[in-house]
């Protein structure tokens, strides 16, 4: 059943019947509101100078009737049949009253100008009807009340009819055109500041959430709006998410649902059934691809009796903003992934690393938790110097591998540069960290296959804990003496720092 008034219930600009809504049908309805009932009081002065006795307060308790409950139609939006009944009997009141019967033919065509804005196009016939009929009873009633001519003949009647009628249709177009334009720019409205709020959402959930909300939007601004989206399955369609009123809301629908063609695009409504179960009444379906998830998806869109073409066009535009918003966090995750990662390795930079460590000593945790582990490679020249550079990369992301193996989940590996590697511990003591050091020195004397090849390379750490006064390079720096350390005292150990170090390391670099 279609109707002129469906579209958001929210006047703005003021409340009541004196001040003019700023939205297009509202303020059309306000106006043709006040055409209704300024035909009215304009046509009691006749009905004052001509009544008497039981005539006069016929007339007027029908005036005031009328006004009442055009008024009261316009605030709460609607206008039930019975309340067209009264109407019709309140005009014959209102037209005995009166001069003469002609009298309330500006009355009839005001109300009819406003009431046509309200309910379905049966309810709109029939009320024109009830209307037409009231008139031409007038013809049968007004010489049992009153002694005078009717002032007016039925071929004057038979004329007016067909304007009546007219009246009705031409203003129930004007309607639905005046909804149509309001609920486009309502989705307008939601697409605009969509697009903005898009532009600052990183993550695909955060998008994918504000298009559902925009979604709900669209289908409170457009009457009888539904949304779906359909992602395969196996043979099955998996709902991924709805918009707009179900009756229930299955989590799969049968794959018979839609046609698709295989490595196309192509993709139409098959077997609406089990969508008009979900909401519960049959309606219009039409079938969109939608590109901005990982797997292959479409967006069906529905509405009883045909879809707006302009609701089609809004929904093409939110999911091509939301596609592209999608796109753009895929590629921004994955330069900002770039960013925190060794190209070689795949492992963190040093960047990462001392983000990581700064995160970790601002975050609260205990300094006496934290532990830096600096890795430099024995021997691995060697390796670039018989085998090649190709080679050395080779052991490179061989050791990266063995590191992995060798840490918990929850510490951060990263690659320094050349064969430089760090390792970053939370919520661990020296001891613990030592015995995590020395399973990496262990791992990565391992021999390593390069080719026919089998090379041997080896591993020294030194460990550094944050102190007070101490910063983040510097703990890095401390780390990094106590491995020299390590290889000044053999190679392939562990060495945790002492402050005595950095003596040794300052005597080292005055008399290198």
């Amino acid at each position: 059943m279609n109707t002129v008034t469906d579209g958001p219930a929210v006047r703005t600009g003021g409340s009541g019947i004196f001040t003019r809504p700023t939205g297009i049908a509202d303020g059309a309805r306000w106006l043709f509101l006040w055409l209704a009932v300024v035909s009215v009081v304009l046509a009691v002065p006749g009905v004052l100078l001509t009544a008497r006795g039981g005539l006069l307060a016929l007339g007027l308790a029908g005036g005031a009737v009328l006004v009442s409950s055009l008024t009261t139609g316009f605030v709460r939006r609607r206008i039930p049949l019975g309340v067209d009944l009264i109407d019709a009997l309140a005009m014959m009141a209102f037209a005995l009253a009166s001069p003469k019967a002609s009298a309330v033919v500006m009355v009839m065509f005001g109300a009819l100008w406003f009431r046509s804005l309200y309910g379905s196009g049966a309810q709109a016939l029939l009320r024109v009807s009830l209307f037409a009929a009231a008139l031409g009873s007038l013809y049968a009633v007004w010489p049992l009340l009153r002694e005078d001519r009717i002032g007016t003949d039925f071929g004057a009647f038979l004329g007016v009819l067909p304007t009546m009628f007219f009246t009705v249709l031409i203003a129930r177009q004007l309607g639905k055109s005046l909804a149509a334009r309001e609920q486009s720019m309502g989705r307008d409205r939601v697409l605009a500041a969509t697009g903005s709020q898009l532009l600052g959402a990183t993550s695909t959930a955060a998008i994918l959430a504000l298009g559902w909300s925009a979604s709900a939007e669209f289908c409170a601004a457009t009457p009888g709006l539904r949304l779906v989206l359909l992602a395969p399955d196996g043979r099955t369609l998996r709902v991924a998410g709805t918009a707009g009123n179900f009756r229930n809301v299955p989590g799969r629908l049968p794959g018979e649902v839609l046609f698709t063609r295989p490595g196309t695009s192509v993709a139409r409504i098959l077997d609406p059934a089990p969508l008009n179960a979900a909401v519960g009444e049959p309606l219009m379906w039409e079938c969109l691809e939608f590109e901005g998830r990982d797997e292959r998806s479409w967006l069906l869109v529905g509405a009883p009796g045909r879809i707006p073409a302009e609701a089609i066009l809004s929904v093409r535009g939110l999911a091509g903003q939301v596609a592209l918003a999608i796109r753009n966090s895929h590629a921004h995750e994955e330069l900002s992934a770039q960013a925190r990662t060794d190209s070689l390795t795949g492992l963190h930079n040093r960047a990462s690393l001392l983000a990581g460590l700064s995160a970790g000593l601002a975050g609260g945790d205990d300094p006496a938790g934290l532990q830096v582990l600096f890795l430099d490679l024995d021997d691995f020249k060697d390796v670039n110097d018989e085998l090649g550079h190709r080679a050395g990369d080779i052991v490179l992301v061989e050791v990266a591998a063995r590191l992995r193996a060798s840490v918990r989940p929850t510490d951060v590996c990263a690659r320094l540069g050349g064969d430089e590697f760090a390792v970053l511990l939370h919520g661990t003591g020296l001891a613990e960290a030592t015995e995590i050091a020395q399973r990496i020195v262990d791992a990565v004397a391992e021999p390593f296959l390069v080719g026919a090849e089998s090379m041997r390379v080896g591993a020294s750490i030194g460990i550094a804990t944050p102190a007070a006064g101490v910063g983040i390079e510097e703990l890095v720096h401390q780390a990094d003496v106590a491995m020299y350390a390590a290889k000044a005292k053999g190679k392939g150990r562990v060495e945790p720092f002492t402050p005595g170090l950095l003596t040794m390391d300052r005597y080292h670099t005055v008399h290198a």
